[in-house]
């Protein structure tokens, strides 16, 4: 079966300028930070042009979920692949955010965990933490967020441990770490020295913090079709075998060469238990040599699960990062 392609690039004649593009976000694409995303908006306009309600949109390198989220607040069934776990996490808390209208609730779920995270907090020895990790925060402040980070996974609650880590470092009042950069993990201790801002470097209480970034998000959930399928799998996009033909294919692939996805999100992997970043970043953020074998592997997957007249639809950037030469 031949490919519809529908190849959009930056300055494209087919892509929408800023002018065309709406400017309404919905706040779940807020839950956690991630580079190099799509934006909602073009996602959306996309999903509008390729796809219809009740269809199913596949995006096989879904990053943080921009446009799995915005096929299900348009009415589509979603899958999505990534090879980051912290990718995943961030699209599946996206899209299974606590059920709405039901404050009571969550504030009962936050005090049972609390409970947890205070048996469990004992149990930490900062001496098994790496150096680098504990540069980032108060002794204080670094066993609470390790217990709140075990509490939520064991109880595989995705939303809550995508906040937590959402809010894991960043110099303002609301963040966890001391003065740094939020989404790369940078500490600016130059431009914020200790005794200039003593302030910056206290405890900080995680669980109000914590629910603070919950209640703005959940307060903020718009109607959604609970009913519809959404799956994310970790998986390699040339691998995926899908029970059902999906209706449209919609990506952005990796920024080959400009961005390292797992170096950038480096503590918050750690926070997830992926100690061993760098080997990770070879497999997610490839050379284009490497992408390009990649993705003859890729479009053989996609040609055997898009059905007979569906659309793949693909956002491409027109420069590397070394040679800045269109690649067309």
């Amino acid at each position: 079966m031949a490919l519809n392609w529908i190849v959009l690039t930056h300055g494209s004649e087919n892509l929408m300028t800023k002018a065309d593009i709406p400017l309404k976000t919905e706040r779940l694409h807020t839950v956690a930070p991630y580079i190099g995303k799509m934006r909602p908006e073009i996602a959306g306009w996309a999903i509008d042009t390729v796809s219809k309600p009740g269809e199913l949109v596949y995006d096989p390198f879904c990053g943080s979920g921009t446009v799995l989220l915005e096929a299900w607040l348009k009415g589509r069934d979603t899958i999505g692949t990534d090879l980051n776990p912290y990718a995943c996490l961030v699209s599946r808390a996206k899209l299974n955010p606590y059920e709405p209208n039901n404050s009571e609730r969550v504030h009962v779920l936050l005090d049972k965990y609390s409970a947890f995270v205070e048996k469990i907090k004992p149990t930490i020895d900062l001496d098994e933490i790496p150096v680098w990790v504990k540069d980032f925060y108060n002794p204080q402040t670094l066993i609470e967020l390790l217990a709140w980070v075990a509490v939520l996974k064991n109880n595989n609650d995705e939303f809550a441990l995508a906040c937590l880590l959402s809010i894991a470092h960043h110099q303002r009042p609301g963040f966890l770490s001391y003065p740094s950069s939020h989404t790369v993990p940078y500490l600016r201790t130059k431009k914020f020295p200790p005794h200039d801002f003593p302030e910056l470097y206290e405890y900080r209480q995680v669980r109000p913090r914590l629910e603070k970034k919950i209640f703005r998000v959940y307060n903020s959930l718009p109607s959604i079709d609970y009913s519809l399928s959404r799956t994310v799998y970790q998986q390699d996009a040339s691998t995926l075998e899908l029970p059902r033909k999906v209706d449209a294919i919609i990506t952005s692939p990796p920024y080959m060469g400009q961005l390292d996805y797992a170096r950038d999100n480096r503590l918050r992997l750690y926070l997830m238990g992926v100690e061993d970043w760098s080997s990770l970043n070879k497999s997610i953020s490839p050379s284009a040599t490497r992408f390009v074998e990649q993705f003859s592997s890729c479009l053989n997957s996609w040609r055997k699960n898009l059905r007979h007249g569906g659309k793949l639809a693909i956002f491409v950037g027109t420069t590397t990062n070394t040679t800045k030469k269109r690649l067309d």
